[in-house]
């Protein structure tokens, strides 16, 4: 793969000890010299500079979640990661601050259709709303569109790695960011000194078969939190005499029938609630508080788990992106004979999770073969898998390590989705790996 020569960053002073900087990217690496985009770039340098080991460089996911922000937010792992690394955050083409996607604003109402649709009068307005955005986003864009896939990125990060003036850098790529990462790697492994995956994306996962694991982890997920409602005196529906599993099916039948029009709330959005709940544990009290009130026709609760779900991440980079690394279906028929497959799979949720993604089918083809990935040559590789993820499932993290010709697996015993931050055994557990470079065989979390 050509590369354009290195253009070394110019850092400026951004406030809060952090430094900013742009640097460009070809907008197709078939021609590295030609058209340019900017990428957006953000660094907190090593706290103890005469003990500095290198860059950390840090993609939060999504895909179309902002490296810059998260890095502005605190990142850090621990004071020790904090104090021997440069840690850098970028937004990735089309994200955040980098040169942008120009459209996004048929968005709103492609979510607002059910997208679960029960008849022919509710399935053309689906069609019609997914159109729009592909639409939008053709004329906005046009042939920029098939360049924002995740092997751009990877070849993204190994530009700011010599525009960085780095023989090698250190990676910890959260959630999606372990694919731009094990992309990399592959691609260019000479230039890792060390990575760490944490909620591992499957480079091998087709997509079909990715979805359907998906949801069979959703309904798991669900089925756990109605089984905790249960058994939980505080829970609300409980002291009702209810279950969640039925409290949700009755509220989703009352939105059917177009009790949330109004408000617009609807069969989508209680959905969206459900899918927010399953990034945490924490969160499943706000998800039994909101299907009771919704009961009680109060759906600001449900409202707004749907809003934290969908603020997650850009719509547009994340559907883009998501079309562009794994073969679909095209044409709205062919897609929703995807989406019957995900609902025989969960019949509460599969369609939805399915549909989430129906503007692929207009979109261009995908970039991508999936393919499982070794990067020989690499720098060791940390991967994280928790047994309770929802959004990348622990079999996704095991076969990864696996395939990797220098991968370890640290398991998490837990609920939710990425364990960095959250849990003091991982943190500690990478901060060793990212200074020493070593983790044993067969680490977990909880030790035991």
């Amino acid at each position: 793969m050509a590369l354009p020569p290195p253009v070394p960053i110019t850092w400026t002073d951004c406030g809060d000890g952090l430094q900013c900087a742009r640097t460009p990217v070809p907008v197709s690496y078939e021609d590295p010299t030609g058209p340019t985009l900017e990428l957006a770039l953000v660094r907190r340098p090593a706290g103890d500079p005469g003990r500095r080991i290198g860059t950390l460089v840090v993609n939060p996911g999504g895909p179309g979640a902002s490296g810059t922000r998260r890095v502005a937010r605190g990142f850090r792992i621990s004071d020790e990661v904090a104090a021997r690394f440069d840690i850098v955050g970028f937004d990735p083409r089309g994200v955040g601050e980098s040169t942008p996607i120009a459209c996004g604003r048929a968005v709103d109402d492609f979510r607002r259709q059910d997208l679960d649709p029960d008849d022919a009068t509710e399935a053309a307005a689906l069609e019609a709303a997914a159109r729009a955005v592909a639409e939008e986003c053709r004329a906005s864009d046009g042939d920029r569109l098939a360049h924002l896939g995740t092997r751009e990125v990877a070849h993204d990060l190994e530009v700011i790695r010599r525009n960085l003036g780095e023989d090698q850098i250190t990676f910890v790529g959260l959630s999606y960011g372990s694919l731009i990462g094990l992309l990399w790697a592959d691609a260019h492994p000479g230039s890792v000194r060390a990575m760490v995956l944490d909620g591992v994306v499957d480079p091998a996962a087709t997509t079909g078969a990715a979805s359907t694991r998906q949801v069979e982890q959703i309904d798991r997920a669900f089925g756990a939190m109605s089984e905790a409602c249960a058994a939980d005196p505080t829970c609300p529906l409980a002291a009702e005499g209810l279950r969640l599993d039925d409290a949700y099916d009755e509220l989703a039948r009352r939105l059917e029938g177009e009790q949330g029009t109004a408000s617009g709330v609807g069969p989508t959005q209680l959905a969206y609630a459900v899918f927010s709940a399953t990034y945490g544990q924490e969160r499943w009290p706000l998800l039994w508080a909101a299907v009771r009130d919704g009961l009680h026709g109060d759906l600001s609760g449900i409202r707004a788990m749907a809003r934290w779900f969908t603020g997650l991440v850009e719509y547009v980079p994340f559907a883009l992106v998501s079309c562009l690394d794994g073969e679909h279906p095209v044409g709205f028929q062919a897609w929703q004979a995807e989406a019957a497959a995900a609902r025989r799979a969960s019949p509460r949720f599969g369609a939805i999770a399915a549909n989430e993604l129906l503007p692929c089918a207009f979109w261009p083809p995908a970039t991508r073969t999936p393919a499982p990935v070794r990067a020989a040559g690499a720098g060791p590789t940390l991967v994280i898998g928790t047994t309770g993820d929802v959004a990348t499932p622990f079999e996704q993290a095991e076969a990864v390590a696996a395939a990797l010709a220098d991968g370890v697996l640290l398991r998490v015993e837990a609920e939710g989705h990425v364990a960095i931050g959250s849990d003091g055994c991982v943190d500690d557990a990478v901060t060793r790996f990212l200074v020493d470079l070593a983790v044993a065989p067969g680490a977990r979390c909880p030790e035991v």
